[in-house]
């Protein structure tokens, strides 16, 4: 027995709603993304600034880095979710 129904004649079926348009993209400051990456800048700003004091200043240098690459990363995720759309 075939379980499988064809709609009525006239009547259309829906296509699942696309989520990846330009009107489903979030604005950045609404994301996780963007609170986790501004974050990590603001930690390895202080870090680096000497904010929060470090022993050694491999410290600072970390945490220069880490607040680049948490600006870098976010960019480029951003870019990436927006080329997408």
């Amino acid at each position: 027995m075939d379980t499988t129904s064809t709609p009525p004649a006239g009547t259309t079926t829906a296509a699942p709603a696309d989520t990846t348009t330009a009107a489903a993209i979030k604005p950045g400051y609404k994301t996780t993304e963007f609170w986790l990456s501004t974050a990590a800048t603001l930690v390895g700003l202080a870090v680096g600034s000497g904010a929060i004091p470090s022993t050694a200043p491999w410290g600072q240098i970390v945490g220069l880095i880490t607040a680049l690459l948490g600006s870098m990363g976010y960019t480029v995720s951003r870019a990436q979710v927006k080329a997408a759309a």
